[in-house]
């Protein structure tokens, strides 16, 4: 078995130290996979293009400390439900390779340790935070479940990732700002 942690756990923003009112929880990022500079940075994932969107602002990633200046103007922060996984010697390369699929780590033959303490003691610094699932319907996996039934008031947006799945004839992008900017709270 191979231990892979997650690719921003030794980054200073791999838990937010600002004040936040919206946390989007996604699900693992790995070390040794497409390196980013923060969460949904992967060129698939359109996180950042819906949120710019909603909020009016262009959120890059890639643009340094003026990125994170915006995300804590707007009280915006991200974190993964998984710190690490235990994968089977073999199923390496499914996990580190570019674009894996969440089925590569959210199954029986993988281990994972999960950052819900991390996202609980979050809820607990700041009062009326929103918190904002970003893995569509997700798992049935029974430890899955019973760790996103740990997070309160979950609210659960359509996967960014331009591999999520939406209705047939919808245009991908529309349908997932759609779906954001009718759940995403701005007060």
């Amino acid at each position: 078995m191979k231990t892979i942690i997650h690719q921003l756990s030794t980054s200073n923003v791999y838990i937010p130290n600002w004040k936040v009112k919206h946390l989007f929880i996604g699900t693992f990022n790995p070390y040794g996979g497409e390196e980013v500079s923060y969460y949904y940075a992967r060129p698939k994932n359109q996180t950042w293009k819906l949120l710019s969107n909603i909020f009016e602002e262009e959120f890059d990633p890639n643009s340094g400390e003026s990125f994170f200046e915006l995300l804590k103007k707007h009280k915006i922060a991200c974190i993964d439900l998984i710190h690490q996984v235990k994968v089977p010697d073999n199923s390496v390369s499914e996990i580190v390779a570019r674009g894996y699929k969440d089925s590569a780590i959210i199954n029986k033959q993988v281990e994972r340790k999960y950052n819900t303490q991390l996202i609980l003691q979050l809820i607990e610094k700041n009062p009326n935070i929103i918190l904002y699932s970003t893995w569509g319907e997700g798992s049935s996996l029974a430890c899955w479940r019973t760790e996103i039934n740990k997070i309160p008031n979950l609210i659960k947006l359509t996967s960014p990732s331009l591999a999520a799945r939406v209705p047939k004839g919808s245009v991908k992008f529309d349908f997932m700002l759609n779906n954001w900017s009718e759940n995403i709270i701005r007060l």
